[in-house]
């Protein structure tokens, strides 16, 4: 044999033994992709392949159980069509990064429309190949109901721990709170602020005259017609007993004299009420404030009650 046949033979073996190994791998990326389908069609989990332009390439048999759609139908659109309206900025976000970061897996939460116009709660882990999407969703909807509902009944028991039972006023606790929240604005913005106390007259006597009952509804009577007396942004709160706060912001002394005058006038059943208020001053505390105002008060009762005393 010379050497030109020779080595002719050596390249048609190493041709074949490339072709060979090159149909190995298709067959193997074959079986890969045939075992993969497999998984995705007996798999219980929510699994998704989606491409770059954002629709659903391969789906598990799960999301129709979970969503009501067919796969057929969420293959058709979009995936941006089925996610809630509030959620659809932040999850496109996580679509971008996916895009940018191949391989790393990124986790969020969002709301998939169902069939029927409802929404679940999706749990996320995915990641992308620069070619394709990878995913697997959970469904966390009672989850996050459970969640909803406690976080309801916090804000339900804070407000009650904020609230006078008898009134529906905020109570002393709330009235502290708003007190130094009020006093910050005032500092920051160099508005007028004037705070005072209320209290009705002869409340014992009329405790003595018609009983508790009468004075609790009596209390709560005040406290709604007062209320209405005031402006939207005003704050009543109950003091404690009889006696009530109110805060006025952007009121000067002068704009609060009306304004209290008009609530000591409005006072229901022939009842009447002292009032003493504070305009805030520079270096005034919540505590020094609220001592001016109550300085006032006792004013108002000494010179006979029934009227607005000014600190």
């Amino acid at each position: 044999m010379t050497a030109r046949s020779a080595a002719a033979q050596l390249a048609r073996a190493a041709g074949l033994a490339l072709l060979g190994a090159a149909a190995s791998r298709l067959h193997l990326a074959r079986s890969s992709r045939t075992s993969d389908s497999r998984w995705f069609e007996m798999s219980n989990a929510l699994l998704v392949e989606a491409d770059l332009e954002g629709y659903f390439t391969r789906l598990s048999p799960a999301w129709e159980e979970t969503l009501g759609w067919t796969r057929e139908e969420l293959m058709a659109r979009p995936f941006r069509e089925f996610i809630h309206p509030d959620d659809l900025a932040a999850t496109l976000q996580q679509a971008t990064a996916l895009e940018r970061e191949p391989g790393e897996v990124r986790e969020f939460e969002n709301r998939y429309r169902t069939k029927d116009g409802t929404y679940r709660w999706l749990q996320w882990s995915a990641r992308s190949d620069h070619h394709r999407k990878y995913a697997v969703a959970r469904d966390v909807t009672v989850r996050k109901q459970l969640e909803q509902e406690r976080e309801a009944l916090l804000a339900q028991v804070e407000a009650l721990a904020r609230t006078d039972a008898l009134t529906g006023l905020p109570n002393r606790r709330a009235w502290d709170e708003h007190v130094e929240a009020e006093l910050e604005r005032a500092r920051r913005h160099g508005d007028p602020l004037t705070l005072a106390m209320v209290d009705l007259d002869h409340f014992k006597r009329f405790n003595d005259a018609h009983g508790h009952v009468a004075g609790d509804e009596l209390l709560a009577e005040v406290a709604d017609v007062w209320r209405g007396a005031l402006r939207a942004g005003d704050v009543l709160a109950r003091y404690g007993g009889e006696e009530f706060a109110v805060l006025l912001p952007g009121c000067t002394t002068d704009e609060a004299v009306v304004l209290l005058e008009r609530l000591r006038a409005a006072t229901p059943r022939g009842e009447t009420c002292s009032v003493g208020m504070a305009t805030c001053e520079p270096g005034d505390s919540a505590a020094t404030l609220g001592a001016r105002a109550d300085a006032a008060l006792y004013e108002a009762k000494r010179a006979g009650r029934d009227r607005v005393a000014v600190a």
